[in-house]
């Protein structure tokens, strides 16, 4: 017999034994192969056990405590009830939401403080373009274009 978890018909041999409604030659076949597969012995085991499991007693007055508890979160304004670890499907996608929008707040509080002013690189650009090396380039300029004009015309420079 192959092992449980290979079988196609896996699913179908465990619940035919759980169910008591497997032939006999399968169960014996299915007996002989958990001796030797530690994995569907240990499978088999824990069905057994749970058999054996006795769910504990209500109390009497649980009843009332659940429907007591049900009309106070009922009772409850509906910011209070979307914290509450309920089945809906919208409140558990809540609670990620909060530390998100902290984290996003503290980001765009950083960026703006460590930010300087955005004029501030402008500044800088314009001082050095009024710097005496770019007007001594221009100077230079203008006297290597009145060296080139024509004899005759007027310079370059003059207006």
């Amino acid at each position: 017999m192959d092992c449980l978890h290979n079988n196609k018909q896996g699913a179908e041999i465990l619940t035919g034994h759980l169910a008591g409604t497997l032939d006999r030659a399968r169960e014996a076949e299915l007996e002989r192969h958990a001796k030797d597969c530690p994995d569907c012995r240990r499978m088999l085991e824990v069905w057994d056990r749970l058999d054996e499991f006795q769910a504990p007693a209500l109390s009497e007055d649980f009843d009332h405590r659940l429907y007591a508890r049900i009309a106070n979160e009922a009772r409850m304004p509906w910011w209070r009830r979307m914290w509450l670890p309920t089945a809906s499907l919208w409140r558990p996608l809540w609670r990620p939401v909060l530390p998100l929008a902290a984290a996003c707040a503290v980001l765009v509080l950083g960026l703006l403080v460590r930010n300087p002013d955005p004029n501030e690189g402008v500044k800088q650009v314009r001082i050095e373009q009024s710097g005496s090396p770019e007007i001594e380039q221009a100077v230079q300029a203008l006297d290597d274009l009145e060296l080139l004009s024509p004899v005759g015309s007027e310079p370059a420079g003059a207006i």
